[in-house]
């Protein structure tokens, strides 16, 4: 498995360097220590730091935090994706590899699939949970109106028969 460049793992997210470099100090717990190694060293990605990114991508689109994200990346687990090696030299083998890459699902990205059906699982119980919370407050007011019409009819029932 050979580690990827900075480089080629924005182009591959679609995120300019500089966001991916940040990403990696934000996310530093999440990733390999390739990812912020020490000065002088170069940055590198393995295929799992390319799969927890495109997750941080994902629920960056979402409008997540990244504590809210780092603390859902803790619950998770991400598969090795072995991709096959490539000439990072040759910026036309790249373009060929991310092509093959989106073009068919490896085998890693169904753990990929299921973090983001997790992830709109808990938005719609939430949805849910906020309806049922409508629905409730809806139903109350309706019980408090109809006790209030009914009491309305006893008082005007009462003033009828004493007047």
């Amino acid at each position: 498995m050979a580690d990827s460049s900075p480089t080629f793992t924005a182009e591959l997210l679609g995120i300019k360097p500089l966001t991916l470099r940040r990403w990696c100090e934000y996310h530093a717990e999440h990733l390999s220590p390739g990812t912020n190694p020490p000065s002088g060293q170069a940055r590198r990605f393995t295929d799992k730091d390319i799969e927890v990114l495109k997750h941080v991508k994902h629920l960056r689109s979402q409008g997540f935090n990244t504590a809210t994200i780092n603390a859902q990346l803790t619950g998770l687990t991400f598969a090795e994706v072995v991709m096959a090696e490539r000439s990072e030299d040759d910026s036309a083998a790249d373009s060929t590899e991310l092509a093959s890459v989106s073009a068919q699902e490896a085998p890693g990205q169904t753990q990929a699939l299921v973090v983001v059906v997790q992830d709109l699982q808990r938005q719609i119980d939430a949805i849910q949970q906020a309806n049922r919370s409508r629905l409730d407050s809806v139903t109350l007011l309706g019980v408090g109106v109809c006790i209030g019409l009914l009491f309305a009819a006893i008082l005007i029932g009462l003033a009828y028969l004493y007047n």
